[in-house]
Order: C-alpha cells, then structure tokens, then sequence
C-alpha cells in the first residue's frame, strides 16, 4: 500500500454494478466477483446470499459459490443464523498491511512520545470508508484509559475526533459519512447532517477536533489531522488523537492536550512529505 492509497481508501465502497466482470471468462470474474464480495461487508457487519446478490447485481446461485469459496479459504466465516462476516484470515493479511505501512513507522515513535507526555491513550487512524481504522494504540497509564483490548478497530465515521478530523479535510470520506447516516451511541452523538456540517467547518479552522462523550460515556478524544499536499490541495491522510476520561482531556489541561496533538500530527505530516521527496 502506498501513500497514495491512503488517500484514496477514504473513497472505498462497494465496486461498481459488475456489468464489465459479468463479461470476462474464468478466473478473472471469480477475482472480479470475490473483491466486490468482501467490499460489501465494508458497511455490514454480517451479510446472506440474498443480500450480496441484490447488492452486486449477480445470481444468487452465484453469491451463494462465492460466499462458499470465500469462507473455505478463511476470508469469511459463516454465522450460526447461517450468514457470513469477515473472517479471522482476512484480519491477519491486513494485520501485515498495515504493519508494512511507511505512515505507521513514522508516526510510532511519535505516538510514544504523545503518551509517555500526557499519560492518556494515543492513536494513529486512517480512513476507511466512511469509518477510520486503529492501525496503533499505545494504552496511557492516566485513569480511565484501559476501556478495550484490540489493538485493530473501526471507528464509525460521525462520532470519534479521528474521523471528524479527517473528514474536514478530506471531502471523499465527509461524503461517505454523509451519505450512510448517522447512529446515536450516546446521548450527546451527532445525529443531524447539518449540525455535523457545522462542526466539520469548526474543525477546519480549529485546526482539531474532539469527541465529548459522542461514543463511549464518560471518555472523549481530541485529534488532529496527518495531511499531505496534492498539487494545490491539502488532504487528510490519517489522524493522530489521544482519548481519556472526560475530565481528563477536556479538563482543565484540554488545551495542552490540544497543542501536544497538534504538535504530534503536524511532526508526522512534515516526515510523510519528507519522505516523498
């Protein structure tokens, strides 16, 4: 995966209706049709035959030989209500991905920097459709910090600082979020587009943004943007953030903790584009 391609991932979704793949002979439609498969588990967590032939615009004969190869070969595993969800070998291959990644060596002595600093959990993420993906977290040592265990995880798009920070500078993945909805988790989500508008603009000008309690109920985050120039504009590729008890980082030292953040990214921004040279 190249630098490039972070850019581009906060555009993914599903591949296009299959009309060209419906067109090509053997091996190159089965490759065709198992990639527009596993793209429709980007937005559901658990999917039938029925529902990824609608999708994709194939026989449900066919969903039904793919969801099966699939599973044989560890990319999906079938549920007991007898539909299928990512499975554990496609979590491993992308484990290698993202260890390989050049952004994830840059920004790991920087994020241990972050924590060692503030003793709060700090994060690296990247854009993944209309969610972000964890691809580091160092656990912090402050209180409140230890509240998950997996080191790998999406984030949904409208209620952490990481995705609100990269979807202000980055119009695909606003797009996506955008365009799937909101889902209240807590009582102080945002649900509505246009007040999700408003803080975007907010963002943008802040410089960072933060997740009062919008996901998890008595922790937050604050989190500022990883960008690359492209030609004359400037894109979001990633975000740093750091996430706490409340009190702890939208207290009464937020604004260290929003300076330490923004310091962190913008060290790790400046060595991305260095690294392009």
């Amino acid at each position: 995966m190249t630098l490039a391609d972070l850019e581009i991932s906060a555009d993914l979704r599903v591949i296009p209706p299959l009309e060209p793949v419906e067109r090509e002979d053997g091996p190159l439609r089965s490759v065709s049709i198992a990639m527009a498969v596993l793209g429709c588990f980007e937005r559901e967590a658990e999917l039938g035959a029925t529902r990824v032939a609608q999708e994709l615009g194939v026989a449900k004969s066919t969903a039904c030989r793919m969801l099966a190869a699939l599973a044989s070969g560890g990319m999906l595993e079938r549920t007991t209500s007898g539909r299928y969800r990512l499975g554990l070998r496609l979590f491993e291959i992308g484990q290698l991905a993202v260890d390989r990644l050049m952004l994830r060596e840059l920004a790991l002595p920087v994020l241990g920097d972050l924590r060692d600093l503030l003793r709060e959990t700090a994060q690296l993420a990247v854009p993944v459709g209309a969610d972000v993906l964890y691809v580091d977290r160092l656990e912090g040592s402050g209180a409140g910090t230890m509240f998950h265990t997996e080191l790998y995880r999406r984030g949904p798009g409208h209620s952490s600082s990481a995705a609100k920070v990269i979807a202000a500078h980055n119009p695909s993945m606003a797009r996506l979020i955008l365009e799937r909805g909101f889902v209240r988790r807590t009582p102080f989500t945002i649900v509505d587009p246009n007040r999700y508008r408003q803080v975007l603009a907010q963002v943008r000008k802040d410089g960072f943004a933060a997740s009062r309690e919008e996901h998890t109920l008595g922790m937050s985050s604050i989190a500022a943007p990883v960008v690359l120039r492209r030609g004359d504009r400037t894109v979001a590729v990633a975000a740093i953030s750091v996430v706490g008890s409340t009190s702890r980082v939208l207290g009464a030292r937020k604004i260290a903790v929003v300076q330490s953040v923004r310091r962190a990214a913008a060290t790790v921004s400046a060595a991305l584009e260095r690294s392009q040279e």
